[in-house]
C-alpha cells in the first residue's frame, strides 16, 4: 500500500504502479481520488483538502461507525494517514453501481433514497464507539440554524452584504418556534446525487468527509435544498417528509423538516453570497480549479434561493 500512496500523492496521470492500475476519478471540488484495480479488486484512494475539518478522519471515521454495525450503507474503511503527505488520504472499498446526476425518477427509487438516511438514524452515540465530530453542517435547533446562518455572514463585512441578505438573517433571528431535544445519530452531509451508489435492495453512498453526530431529521432538509435537486417539485417534498417520518417511527421529524427548511434556505443565501466575495479574494481554497462561470452560476443559485427563503418566510 505505501508505495502505491508515495505514487499517487504525486497526482499522476492514468497509469500503472507495481501491480495495480489506477485511474483518476473526476468531479470533487476538495478532492484528488484515484480508483485503483489489482488482484485484491478495487479500491478508492482520496486525498483531501487539509483544513480544520480533519476531512479523510471524519470519512475514515464514519465508515468504521458503520462497519462496527454491520451496515452495508457505503464503502469499508481501509487505511487513512492524516500525517505523510501534504493531503491526508483515506483509502477504502470502491462500490459498485449505478451513478448518475439526475434526481431519483421513481416512487421505489425515492424510497430508497430516503430508506438510506433513515437507516443511518441507527447509528447514535449510545451504539457506537467511534469518536466522531460534530457534522460540518447540521441544525438540531432553530437556535443552531441561526447560529450557522451567522456563521456565514460573519465572513461578509456589513457593506457587502445585500439587503435581501439582511431581512432575511433579521426574519430567521425572530423565528421562536420551540422543538424537542434532537435525537443525535450520524449524519452524513452533503446531499449531491453522484454521492449515492443505486443499487437494487438498498443504495449506498460515498464522500463522507463532512460526517458527524446531528439531527438526523436535518439530512432531510439538506437533500431537500441541494441545488442538485432544484427540479423537483414541492409536491415530492411533502411526499419525502412523510416518508423519512414513518420509517424512522417517528412523526415529529416532520414538524423538525418543516421547521428547518426555511432556515437552509437563508443558509444557502449567506453561503453563496459569502462565495460569492471570498472566492475573488483567494479566501475559498479548493483542490480543484472552478469552473470559469463560476461567478455567474453562483449568482444564478442565490436568486433562486433568496426567492424561496422569502417565500418560505412568508408561510411561517
Amino acid at each position: 500500500m505505501q508505495p502505491l500512496l508515495d505514487h499517487l500523492a504525486t497526482w499522476p496521470p492514468d497509469g500503472r504502479c507495481q501491480s495495480y492500475t489506477y485511474q483518476q476519478i473526476h468531479g470533487g471540488a476538495n478532492n484528488i481520488l484515484y480508483k485503483v484495480s489489482g488482484d485484491v479488486g478495487d479500491f478508492a484512494v482520496k486525498f483531501t483538502l487539509r483544513d480544520g475539518r480533519r476531512r479523510a478522519w471524519r470519512e475514515f471515521q464514519a465508515l468504521k461507525a458503520l462497519q462496527a454495525l454491520d451496515l452495508h450503507l457505503a464503502p469499508q474503511p481501509i487505511w487513512l494517514d492524516e500525517d505523510r503527505y501534504a493531503q491526508p488520504v483515506v483509502v477504502q472499498t470502491w462500490l459498485e453501481g449505478e451513478v448518475t446526476a439526475v434526481p431519483p425518477e421513481t416512487d421505489e427509487a425515492w424510497r430508497l433514497l430516503v430508506a438510506h438516511y433513515a437507516a443511518l438514524a441507527q447509528v447514535m452515540p449510545a451504539n457506537s464507539e467511534m469518536e466522531l465530530e460534530t457534522a460540518v453542517i447540521n441544525f438540531h435547533s432553530v437556535i443552531s440554524g441561526v447560529e450557522h446562518i451567522q456563521k456565514q455572514c460573519a465572513a461578509i463585512p456589513l457593506h457587502a452584504r445585500s439587503d435581501e441578505l439582511i431581512q432575511l438573517v433579521q426574519a430567521a433571528s425572530r423565528l421562536s418556534l420551540k422543538l424537542p431535544p434532537a435525537r443525535l445519530a450520524l449524519c452524513r452531509v452533503d446531499a449531491n446525487t453522484l454521492n449515492f451508489v443505486r443499487r437494487s435492495g438498498s443504495w449506498a453512498s460515498v464522500d463522507w468527509e463532512n460526517s458527524g453526530w446531528g439531527d438526523p431529521t436535518f439530512e432531510m432538509v439538506d437533500l431537500m435544498t441541494h441545488p442538485q435537486y432544484a427540479a423537483v417539485p414541492a409536491e415530492r417534498w411533502e411526499w419525502v417528509t412523510q416518508v423519512y417520518a414513518d420509517l424512522v417511527g417517528d412523526q415529529a421529524a416532520a414538524v423538525r423538516i418543516r421547521t428547518y427548511y426555511p432556515l437552509m434556505l437563508i443558509w444557502w443565501v449567506a453561503r453563496l453570497a459569502r462565495m460569492l466575495y471570498e472566492v475573488p479574494l483567494g479566501r475559498d481554497d479548493r483542490l480543484v480549479a472552478r469552473d470559469p462561470n463560476w461567478q455567474q452560476a453562483a449568482e444564478e443559485k442565490m436568486a433562486r434561493y433568496t426567492n424561496l427563503a422569502f417565500q418560505a418566510i412568508h408561510k411561517l
